[in-house]
Protein backbone atom coordinates (compact mmCIF):
# COMPACT_ATOMS: atom_id res chain seq x y z
CA UNK A 1 0.00 0.00 0.00
CA UNK A 2 2.73 2.53 1.02
CA UNK A 3 4.61 1.39 -2.39
CA UNK A 4 1.12 2.70 -4.17
CA UNK A 5 0.95 5.93 -2.63
CA UNK A 6 4.65 6.68 -3.34
CA UNK A 7 3.77 5.64 -7.11
CA UNK A 8 0.69 7.56 -7.16
CA UNK A 9 2.49 10.84 -5.75
CA UNK A 10 5.15 10.54 -8.20
CA UNK A 11 2.37 10.19 -11.09
CA UNK A 12 0.91 13.55 -10.65
CA UNK A 13 1.64 16.57 -12.12
CA UNK A 14 3.72 19.23 -11.50
CA UNK A 15 3.57 23.01 -11.48
CA UNK A 16 0.76 24.74 -11.33
CA UNK A 17 -2.80 23.40 -11.90
CA UNK A 18 -5.91 25.54 -13.20
CA UNK A 19 -8.77 25.67 -11.27
CA UNK A 20 -11.45 23.78 -13.94
CA UNK A 21 -14.66 24.55 -11.69
CA UNK A 22 -15.29 28.33 -9.55
CA UNK A 23 -13.08 27.56 -6.92
CA UNK A 24 -10.25 25.03 -5.67
CA UNK A 25 -12.46 23.79 -3.00
CA UNK A 26 -14.57 22.51 -6.09
CA UNK A 27 -11.99 21.10 -7.79
CA UNK A 28 -10.42 19.44 -5.33
CA UNK A 29 -14.05 17.36 -4.57
CA UNK A 30 -14.03 16.76 -8.35
CA UNK A 31 -10.88 15.00 -7.84
CA UNK A 32 -12.02 13.15 -4.81
CA UNK A 33 -15.07 12.04 -6.60
CA UNK A 34 -12.98 10.52 -10.04
CA UNK A 35 -10.66 9.20 -7.72
CA UNK A 36 -13.21 7.53 -5.97
CA UNK A 37 -15.01 6.11 -9.20
CA UNK A 38 -11.61 5.00 -10.30
CA UNK A 39 -11.18 2.45 -7.18
CA UNK A 40 -14.85 1.50 -7.67
CA UNK A 41 -14.41 0.28 -11.29
CA UNK A 42 -11.26 -1.55 -10.10
CA UNK A 43 -13.07 -3.31 -7.53
CA UNK A 44 -15.91 -3.87 -9.75
CA UNK A 45 -13.58 -5.40 -12.36
CA UNK A 46 -12.26 -7.51 -9.88
CA UNK A 47 -15.23 -8.85 -8.24
CA UNK A 48 -16.38 -9.74 -11.71
CA UNK A 49 -12.94 -11.63 -11.94
CA UNK A 50 -13.47 -13.62 -8.95
CA UNK A 51 -17.13 -14.36 -9.73
CA UNK A 52 -16.00 -15.78 -13.53
CA UNK A 53 -13.41 -18.20 -11.67
CA UNK A 54 -15.63 -18.99 -8.99
CA UNK A 55 -18.49 -20.04 -11.75
CA UNK A 56 -15.36 -21.99 -13.88
CA UNK A 57 -14.34 -23.44 -10.72
CA UNK A 58 -18.15 -24.72 -10.29
CA UNK A 59 -18.45 -23.17 -6.85
CA UNK A 60 -20.83 -20.13 -7.29
CA UNK A 61 -21.57 -17.61 -9.79
CA UNK A 62 -23.16 -14.00 -10.39
CA UNK A 63 -26.71 -15.40 -9.86
CA UNK A 64 -25.88 -17.10 -6.83
CA UNK A 65 -24.72 -13.90 -5.58
CA UNK A 66 -27.54 -11.98 -6.52
CA UNK A 67 -30.21 -14.40 -4.59
CA UNK A 68 -27.46 -14.04 -1.89
CA UNK A 69 -29.40 -13.22 1.26
CA UNK A 70 -27.18 -12.06 4.70
CA UNK A 71 -28.06 -13.14 7.54
CA UNK A 72 -28.19 -10.45 10.99
CA UNK A 73 -24.79 -11.05 11.66
CA UNK A 74 -23.76 -10.03 7.81
CA UNK A 75 -26.21 -7.10 7.69
CA UNK A 76 -25.03 -5.69 11.31
CA UNK A 77 -21.38 -5.91 9.90
CA UNK A 78 -22.32 -4.17 6.69
CA UNK A 79 -24.07 -1.45 8.28
CA UNK A 80 -20.83 -0.95 10.62
CA UNK A 81 -18.49 -0.82 7.58
CA UNK A 82 -20.85 1.29 5.40
CA UNK A 83 -20.93 3.85 8.25
CA UNK A 84 -17.37 3.93 8.72
CA UNK A 85 -16.54 4.33 4.70
CA UNK A 86 -19.15 6.98 4.73
CA UNK A 87 -17.30 8.61 8.12
CA UNK A 88 -13.71 7.77 6.66
CA UNK A 89 -14.88 9.59 2.72
CA UNK A 90 -17.31 11.65 3.55
CA UNK A 91 -16.51 13.18 6.71
CA UNK A 92 -13.77 15.69 6.14
CA UNK A 93 -15.53 17.35 2.99
CA UNK A 94 -18.44 17.16 5.37
CA UNK A 95 -16.60 19.01 8.43
CA UNK A 96 -15.00 21.48 6.25
CA UNK A 97 -17.89 22.85 3.91
CA UNK A 98 -20.70 22.41 6.28
CA UNK A 99 -19.55 22.93 10.26
CA UNK A 100 -23.05 24.82 10.81
CA UNK A 101 -24.86 21.96 9.75
CA UNK A 102 -22.91 19.38 12.15
CA UNK A 103 -23.21 21.30 14.43
CA UNK A 104 -26.45 21.77 14.30
CA UNK A 105 -26.54 17.89 13.96
CA UNK A 106 -24.46 17.29 16.93
CA UNK A 107 -27.04 19.47 19.66
CA UNK A 108 -30.05 17.58 17.70
CA UNK A 109 -28.00 14.17 18.54
CA UNK A 110 -27.53 15.82 22.45
CA UNK A 111 -31.07 16.57 22.99
CA UNK A 112 -32.53 13.43 21.26
CA UNK A 113 -29.87 11.18 23.96
CA UNK A 114 -31.24 13.62 26.51
CA UNK A 115 -34.73 13.47 25.60
CA UNK A 116 -34.00 9.26 25.82
CA UNK A 117 -32.82 8.93 28.50
CA UNK A 118 -35.57 9.75 30.70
Amino acid sequence: MAERMNLDRKARSKGSQPVVFESETVDALAGLVLALLGEVVVLKDRLDANERLLKAADLHGPADIDTFAPDDEARAHRAAYRQGIYDRVLGSARDKLMPEALADQHDYEGVLDAVTRD
